[in-house]
């Protein structure tokens, strides 16, 4: 039996799918039926599946990320993708993040039985080694409080049949950027001469095992390192850190944990690859810890970022981003400091576009904070600074922009008397005509004609309250109105009832 669990926010393109995959065979049932990525992980320890389908454009998490986050949570399972015509480049990606297939909507049977038929020869081929995957993965990423004793048991006592597990044995972090990396971390471990496990981390991290001996000497680990740096294509960028030795897959999270430590430390460290063993790093007093990043950006880039000082705020960013290379925070926290101040950057915006929907730059929105996804800490900070340059670009065009309506808004209060075209507004502001007047719009949610009647209107109503001595067309006359018959017409229009009425109202 093969178990399917489909994600689309469509109910009907759901239970369209749900419907064919039940005419294919009584051998596959679906087990899930999900409107978004997030739905589905909320109930992922519960879910029994051999194969995810899921569309690749949805509101919250795209499939993309979704399949990003279930390659590393649940390896065994075999994902495909659903995609419209207009998404195939996103269904390209998909197929580089390792999708069995795509299947273009509407979905067509046959295909649809395709995959399911090869999902099903493949579980039914690759059943054993799934199964190691799954122990490895089960005792190396998962929280220990999380795991239930029994099962952690069975994965440990699963493993100690394998080759790398019988004696002692390290790990191995290889993080970089490189086409088909775990390929690449296979064929490179192959120059060791002893048995290995490989495993995907991300596509850009690698996880290596590899089996040390009663005999190795001390330096071991390192020269493995050194060798598998060797052996990578002269195009890997990036770094490979070491664990210690350990004895028993018990330990998989420590020695996997340790690793990662030593390559998210050499990350910060120039260059265009190195290796980097946990043993090596410098060890500091728990009192000496230091402090989360947030915590070191300066009030100075607050102060900045608020006086719209964008040369003083990117001059802070560059100090802080020096600092935190020299204090190697991990990966966790570099994110989250990056995170929260492009978060205080778009606060900020949202304050300048009181509160409108503005539209967001290209490349503040396409930065990931993540630093899995460069291949060192230069990489990351270039991409991260041109991002902040991009948001701090948007928010002076905003401030540029709001000066242009603001500027409008004075000139017609000072002018409304007078006959005011959109050219001579445009003039005032050094703008086209129908750049002003998109703008305009755009800024304040209504258009300039409008905003210069209720000036005048407003207006209006304070002479028709404290200048009895006026008549009603003297009034009109006195806000931009000669003719007093369209005065009137304006006046009722905007509001509801004519300037005689107004005036008796008020006198009441």
């Amino acid at each position: 039996m093969v178990k399917v669990v489909l994600v689309d926010d469509e109910e009907r393109i759901r239970m369209g799918l749900a419907k064919l995959i039940a005419q294919v065979g009584p051998e596959y049932e679906v087990t899930g039926l999900y409107a978004s990525g997030p739905e589905l992980l909320a109930d992922l320890d519960a879910i029994e599946a051999d194969l995810l389908i899921t569309d690749i454009k949805m509101p919250n998490m795209n499939g993309l990320d979704l399949l990003d986050k279930l390659s590393a949570l649940k390896p065994a399972w075999k994902l495909a993708v659903l995609s419209g015509f207009d998404d195939f480049a996103y269904a390209r990606q998909a197929l580089r993040l390792g999708v069995e297939d795509y299947l273009l909507k509407p979905v067509d049977t046959g295909e649809l039985a395709q995959l399911l038929r090869k999902v099903k020869q493949q579980l039914e081929t690759k059943q054993e080694p799934i199964r190691q995957e799954d122990h490895i993965r089960l005792l190396m990423f998962s929280e220990p409080d999380t795991v239930p004793a029994p099962l952690r048991e069975e994965a440990e006592r699963e493993l100690s049949r394998s080759p790398v597990f019988k004696e002692y044995y390290a790990v191995f972090a290889v993080h970089g950027i490189l086409e088909n990396l775990l390929e690449e971390v296979k064929a490179a471990a192959s120059a060791l001469h002893r048995d290995c496990i490989a495993e995907p981390r991300d596509t850009n991290l690698a996880v290596l095992i590899v089996s040390i001996r009663e005999g190795d000497h001390a330096n071991t680990v390192g020269e493995m390192g050194q060798t598998l740096l060797r052996r990578l294509p002269p195009a890997f960028r990036g770094r490979v850190g070491a664990g210690e030795v350990f004895r028993g897959a018990g330990w998989l999270r420590e020695a996997y944990r340790q690793a990662a430590t030593a390559v998210q430390h050499a990350w910060y460290t120039d260059g265009k690859s190195l290796f980097e063993s946990h043993a090596q790093l410098p060890r500091k007093p728990e009192a000496q810890a230091s402090p989360h990043p947030i915590v070191l950006l300066n009030r100075d880039f607050r102060e900045a970022l608020e006086m719209h000082d964008f040369e003083r705020a990117m001059a802070n960013l560059r100090q802080w981003l020096d600092d935190l290379k020299r204090r190697r925070p991990s990966w966790a926290e570099l994110r989250t400091g990056c995170e929260t101040v492009m978060a205080m950057i778009r606060g900020d915006k949202a304050d300048a576009g009181e509160g409108e929907t503005r539209q967001t730059h290209p490349e503040t929105e396409s930065f990931s904070a993540e630093p899995l996804r460069y291949a060192d800490r230069d990489a990351f900070t270039s991409a991260f600074l041109s991002a902040v340059e991009a948001a701090f670009r948007s928010l002076q065009e905003d401030k540029q922009e709001n000066r242009v309506v603001e500027t409008v808004k004075a000139y017609i209060h000072q002018h409304y008397t007078e006959e005011l075209e959109l050219s001579r507004l445009a003039d005032v502001v050094y703008l086209t005509p129908s750049y002003l007047s998109k703008l305009f719009k755009t800024e304040t949610g209504e258009t300039i004609t409008d905003f210069l009647i209720s000036v005048r209107m407003e207006r209006a109503k304070a002479l028709l309250r404290d200048k009895h001595a006026l008549k009603t067309y003297e009034v009109g006359e006195k806000v931009g109105y000669a003719d007093p018959a369209y005065f009137n017409k304006v006046f009722k229009k905007v509001v509801g009832c004519t300037p005689k009425e107004f005036r008796e109202r008020v006198r009441h």
